[in-house]
């Protein structure tokens, strides 16, 4: 019979191997892979290594690791690192939707068009907002431009060094991450990037988000230096649609730091009422 996965971390973090590195310097590298780990505790399950490693949510994260004040982050091809969070603090976001600005779609011009963007899937979302102008007026508000093009998505491998501040403020290389990371979709002006990252989730809920999902895809354009690339978080709520644009971010010594807590504040937020289920 199969182990559950949080009895198969707690056997994990009950070794000494882990104990030690977690005492002596605040995370946890693993050293099996994933498939040699689930065969060594015998936890058997049909979900790929992608469902229990790349947590998109705090709320997601084993209970077994947050009752002990520990955090797992995915770092690519079945990979991961546990943190201690008294010491390096984590990574996810604790939104809200204060202080949002409304933008006001033009949804009358092609009423079909509308009634077949109803369905939730994210990628409909996101192509709504470019059928009802929605982009021109996201771009003029955050940069007074007009003109704009819709950039690269999609899945990519991406190899960068990633880095938390721990307590005391030093920054600490962790790990590299090695592995695919996806982008939703992606917006250029002459000057910016808006690199969105795009969730279409029940109402209440993806306000926890980690930041890796939003600036781990940053990474592919980190050579256009003469480009401000800004991390964005696309949130659809049903007939909502909730934009979040974060500051412009810096990659440093050419990876990135992944728990910084001044950029996790959005610099502008917006509301959008689709009117579309």
């Amino acid at each position: 019979m199969s182990i559950s996965w949080d009895e198969l971390l707690e056997n994990l973090i009950s070794e000494k191997t882990f104990n030690s590195q977690i005492s002596s310097r605040g995370y946890y590298l693993n050293e099996l892979s994933y498939q040699d780990l689930i065969k060594k505790y015998g936890f058997y399950h049909s979900q790929s290594a992608a469902g229990f490693l790349s947590l998109d949510f705090f709320s997601k994260q084993s209970k077994t690791l947050r009752k002990k004040g520990l955090y797992l982050i995915r770092r690519g091809k079945g990979n991961f690192a546990i943190l201690d969070e008294n010491i390096f603090p984590h990574s996810y976001l604790k939104l809200n939707l204060d202080n949002s600005t409304k933008l006001k779609l033009d949804v009358d011009e092609f009423p079909e068009l509308l009634d077949a963007f109803k369905a939730r899937q994210e990628n409909a979302g996101l192509e709504l907002l470019n059928a009802v102008n929605g982009y021109d007026k996201l771009v003029v508000e955050l940069f007074g431009e007009k003109e704009w093009r819709i950039g690269p998505r999609g899945i990519q491998g991406s190899c960068f060094p990633v880095f938390f501040k721990d307590k005391s403020g030093q920054m600490k290389k962790i790990f590299d991450f090695d592995g695919r990371e996806d982008l939703d979709y992606s917006i250029w002006t002459k000057d910016h990037i808006l690199a969105i990252e795009a969730k279409s989730l029940p109402e209440n809920h993806g306000l926890d988000i980690g930041w890796h999902k939003i600036v781990y895809p940053t990474f592919r354009f980190s050579q256009y230096s003469n480009y401000k690339i800004k991390p964005v978080y696309f949130l659809k709520w049903g007939k909502i649609i909730h934009v979040f644009v974060f500051p412009t971010i810096s990659f440093h010594e050419k990876g990135i730091l992944l728990n910084d807590k001044q950029t996790f504040e959005p610099d502008k937020i917006f509301k959008i009422e689709t009117g579309l289920g």
